[in-house]
């Protein structure tokens, strides 16, 4: 007869089987020395039975210890999940953040990030220090701290020495829920107060925007040797589970910890790079022979002649990289260029250092006589009467006639201005080609005899009318990826849209099906389903391009 003991763990795997897809939230400490080991608690749901942490390619190793219920949380809204314990190690030659998921009987989680620093490491001490007076001692530097803002409206302060005249760097590495602030304090003490502490310097990020880190920079030079403080707090105020960070203290510049994994295509956005082969980059999506003549684009220098003074802007040919920077309030570049009747242009605006808001680039271009032909500016009108302007960092136009324009390079504020607002602006014919290519997913855990849809999304830059194929390999055993159809769901009607051509793009959804066969193993580590998609221009097949890998599992379904 089985014993209780055995009953009790047999329901309880089963229990593990058939629960939901694991969910992981956060990881503490987010950060640890490369070659040496450190324990870490992984924050999430479904996370039970779980048995393995796997790493997105190279970089690191860890090996499950337990699974635990997670602690009651404050705050009644929040269902209470699990905590998983980790011994986690980074390998010696990892640089840059590592993805890596959790593999339960439930699938493979969403993905989480670690981070690699040389630095010895420091957990945050449970005794309170939210008061200058009650600093966390920092023994050496450099050094890692590992902490949390456990409380809304908690600040964490620790105390170090610096020499006269040393400069240090403090940077965090945190939860994307934190957002961090950082500043700098001396216990100077007053009449009033004996432990006042004087602020000497703060940072934050200076605006919030998508694609801009939130973490906190900040580099100091001490002019007497001494005790300082610096002080970390949540910029929302924010506290609880998920509210973790890193604090880096060096000596020098601290090198950013960007994700080691491939650049996916992105067309539309502030910060994509443009290069002297962005021609042949475009042609590159639409098809090969196209490609192959595509000749690299000259690049001019928009300051390189006084726009001040009343002189000619220097004439350019298309395609052309026009680059230069704002340098003061209310400079403007100018240069100029012919065209044709109905030819198609498009302008493309990268802001490789400062970025949208800091930079706002104000494209204009205007006829001989000094009439607005167009600009990089969407103007749209809602339902309610209210109308909205917005630039944009890609802009298309074609021209009802023929001559000679000049375009004007600004910020829209004309109140700032500095070096560091560089811009680079490619003046190009259109080039009819397939843009970004988005997935609806980011990992599948599929369950024996029972499908799953995947949706992607084509973009179809500046009139290309070819067709994209896209397909799916490297799935696990017994599971195939299919075409299908599905009914789009009515829209309501859209509001008048304005010039919508110069600024959107078309786009063309297709549904894959993920088949697995009823008698599909279940598998123990995923397979990299490889998705592609290849342009079709007028017959001609151009070349498949590897648009996103995704870990696909099997798993046991419900009994």
């Amino acid at each position: 007869m089985r014993s209780i003991s055995a009953w009790l763990a047999a329901i309880a795997w089963c229990g593990a089987l058939c629960a939901a897809p694991p969910k992981a939230d956060s990881i503490f400490p987010a950060s640890g020395k490369p070659g040496a080991p450190f324990e870490a608690s992984i924050r999430g749901s479904g996370l039970e039975g779980a048995y393995s942490i796997w790493f997105e390619g190279a970089g690191g190793s860890a090996k499950v210890i337990a699974v635990e219920p997670e602690p009651a949380s404050s705050d009644p809204k929040r269902k209470p999940g699990s905590v998983l314990r980790v011994e986690m190690r980074l390998d010696e030659s990892a640089s840059g953040a590592r993805s890596f998921r959790v593999l339960t009987p439930g699938g493979v989680s969403n993905a989480l990030r670690i981070y690699p620093h040389p630095e010895p490491s420091l957990l945050e001490t449970a005794a309170p220090h939210d008061l200058p007076r009650q600093a966390q001692p920092l023994p050496l530097l450099p050094v890692a701290v590992q902490g949390r803002i456990a409380e809304v409206g908690e600040v964490d302060f620790y105390s170090f020495r610096a020499a006269a005249g040393e400069e240090l760097t403090f940077r965090t590495i945190s939860s994307e829920a934190l957002d961090p602030g950082l500043a700098i304090y001396q216990l100077t003490g007053s009449w009033f107060d004996p432990d006042r502490a004087t602020r000497l310097a703060f940072t934050d990020e200076p605006v919030s925007y998508p694609n801009l880190s939130t973490e906190a920079v900040l580099r100091y030079k001490f002019d007497a040797a001494g005790e300082y403080l610096v002080r970390v707090n949540g910029f929302w105020g924010h506290g609880g589970a998920g509210q973790e960070y890193t604090l880096r203290v060096t000596r020098g510049d601290v090198e950013r910890q960007d994700e080691a994994k491939p650049r996916e295509w992105t067309e539309r956005k502030w910060t994509r790079p443009l290069s002297g082969d962005r021609m042949r980059e475009l042609w590159a999506r639409a098809l090969p022979s196209l490609a192959a003549a595509a000749k690299p684009v000259p690049a001019v220098d928009a300051d390189a002649e006084p726009t001040t003074a009343p002189v000619e802007p220097q004439k350019i040919q298309l395609p052309t990289m026009v680059t230069g920077a704002i340098e003061r309030p209310g400079d403007i570049d100018r240069v100029r260029f012919a065209v044709k009747e109905g030819e198609r242009i498009a302008l493309e605006v990268e802001t490789p250092d400062k970025t949208v808001p800091l930079i706002n680039p104000y494209l204009r271009v205007i006829d001989s006589e000094g009439v607005e032909a167009f600009t990089n500016i969407y103007s749209t009108v809602n339902s309610n009467g209210n109308a909205s302007k917005q630039i944009h960092p890609k802009t298309q136009y074609s021209f009802p006639r023929g001559g000679e324009f000049t375009l004007e390079i600004r910020d829209i504020t004309a109140s700032y201005g500095d070096k560091r607002m560089r811009y680079k602006v490619l003046v190009r014919p259109q080039a009819p080609h397939m843009g970004e290519v988005k997935v609806s997913v980011d990992c599948l855990n599929l369950e024996a005899g029972k499908a799953q849809k995947v949706s992607i999304v084509t973009d179809q830059e500046e009139g290309f009318d070819g067709y994209v194929i896209v397909s799916m390999e490297g799935l696990p055993e017994g599971v195939r990826a299919v075409p299908a159809t599905e009914v789009d769901p009515d829209s309501p009607p859209q509001p008048p849209m304005g010039k919508r051509e110069r600024f959107t793009t078309k786009s063309q959804k297709a549904t894959l099906v993920l088949a697995p066969d009823a008698s599909a193993p279940a598998t123990r580590t995923p397979a990299i389903g490889r998705i592609y998609a290849q342009p079709v221009v007028k017959g001609e097949l151009g070349t498949r391009i590897l648009v996103k890998e995704i870990p696909v599992m099997v798993v046991k379904g419900a009994a």
